[in-house]
């Protein structure tokens, strides 16, 4: 248990120091990274159309390597111009589509629960993780951005902001049912494990292509091992 508990620490360690340098390549404020967001019904139709198509494009490919605008607007169906005028460079859309995955996990971990189930915290972190592995498995677009070769340095700090959301909405679910204690901050800690989730899922990917069952229940295993530092096994019912 030792050893886990000094690799977990480590990878966390570790981790911080790249999103801490990832913050740093974001206050450089690269404008090929940034992309315009709709504030009209037709142009957030147009703009999902794109991240669609980037997405379909991904899933066929296998990659996000040398995708361009201008197969993105053909698969799309628009004008390479409108491409443009929403995404500066292929390096935008990859950021919009990352940002996009994660908002739909947020989505997941939010869903209600249904309580006949739940003894404990660790029931809850097992379904929504298994929601999101559900998801993460049945899009092949969001395996190669999150856990595999289509990531870059702006769309590791678009899934390190993400993965900011996600933990909230874990922590708002959790607290439906468990009352958390007061310190550490739970968002911080969960948003740690989440962390250490992306990494095994990472693994589980490059050796089998997708988030296995076996490396499910061995990243249930390590959150939970984690978590269990800062919380009890049982904690006290919400007064919700």
């Amino acid at each position: 248990m030792q050893a886990l508990i000094d690799w977990i620490n480590n990878y966390i360690r570790e981790d911080q120091a790249v999103s801490n340098k990832q913050s740093e390549a974001r206050l450089l404020d690269n404008e090929a990274y940034k992309f315009r967001r709709p504030r009209q019904a037709r142009g957030q139709e147009k703009f999902d159309k794109i991240l669609d198509a980037a997405d379909t494009l991904i899933a066929e490919t296998g990659t996000a390597d040398d995708l361009s605008l201008y197969d993105i607007a053909s698969k799309a169906g628009v004008a390479v111009g409108s491409v443009y005028h929403l995404f500066p460079s292929n390096h935008a859309v990859l950021v919009a589509l990352t940002e996009r995955y994660d908002q739909h996990f947020e989505k997941l971990v939010e869903q209600p629960i249904d309580a006949g189930g739940i003894e404990n915290w660790r029931d809850v972190i097992w379904l929504q993780t298994e929601r999101s592995r559900q998801y993460i498995n049945s899009t092949p677009g969001a395996l190669t951005m999150i856990l595999g070769s289509g990531q870059t340095w702006a769309t590791r700090v678009a899934d390190a902001e993400g993965d900011t959301a996600i933990a909230a909405a874990m922590v708002s679910t959790i607290e439906r049912f468990f009352t958390l204690p007061s310190t550490p901050a739970a968002q911080q800690i969960i948003f740690n494990a989440i962390r250490i989730l992306e990494s095994l899922w990472t693994t589980s990917y490059l050796l089998h292509g997708n988030v296995s069952d076996d490396y499910a229940t061995e990243t249930h295993k390590a959150m939970c091992a984690y978590l269990a530092l800062y919380w009890p096994p049982y904690l006290e019912p919400s007064a919700a």
